[in-house]
């Protein structure tokens, strides 16, 4: 007997949040088809204009009566609401004036960011092709590129003479080991320091 529907809330009348949750989904997921049906954003509170003429005005000589107290009382909190209305529409068009400022400000200075960034690339990158394009025909004189380049540096100037097998030259062994034109200044000494643990 197992249902495949969720079981009951433990209070139906006083639900949790996730239980509220999972009920407004599941009405939802009922019928994919449907369409859902979003609820409209509160319309502007609009206030009629004031009148452009007053009927059944007192004359100055005429005293407040009663009967007349509630129209006055009327008035003036329309004109209060007109008044307030005003002043937020003149906030809210000062703060999104604000907001715009302060983001094409930020815009600005970000492009301004990137277009130092992208001129500094740019500089780096013709620098670098330069000096590429001028070394790359002396690279492609030499005979074996990096590699060669790379075993110059590892033996400190000192230029290895490699025989390739299968030649016979009259070089000597002494000189197929070291063949060097220049003597280096200093030679690099490495100590070695050996630790022995018994057990």
């Amino acid at each position: 007997m197992d249902n495949p529907t969720p079981a009951a809330p433990a209070n139906r009348h006083a639900p949790t949040a996730y239980e509220t949750q999972r009920a407004q989904l599941d009405k939802l997921l009922k019928d994919p088809s449907k369409p859902v049906v979003l609820p409209e954003p509160p319309a502007q509170k609009i206030i009629r204009a004031p009148r452009e003429m007053m009927k059944n005005v007192q004359g100055s000589s005429a005293g407040a009566g009663s009967g007349e107290f509630h129209v006055y009382k009327q008035n003036r909190r329309r004109e209060y609401e007109r008044i307030k209305m005003m002043e937020e529409q003149s906030e809210k068009e000062t703060a999104i004036r604000e907001f715009e400022q302060r983001r094409a400000e930020r815009e600005a200075e970000a492009e301004s960011k990137t277009a130092k960034n992208r001129a500094k690339r740019l500089k780096r990158k013709e620098r670098g092709k330069g000096s590429m394009s001028d070394t790359l025909p002396h690279m492609a004189s030499e005979a074996t590129g990096t590699a060669q380049k790379r075993r110059r540096l590892e033996n400190h100037g000192v230029e290895v003479i490699d025989q390739a097998k299968g030649e016979d030259n009259d070089v000597s062994p002494e000189l197929c080991i070291l063949g060097s034109a220049e003597q280096p200044a200093a030679a690099a000494e490495e100590s070695v320091l050996v630790v022995l643990d018994d057990p």
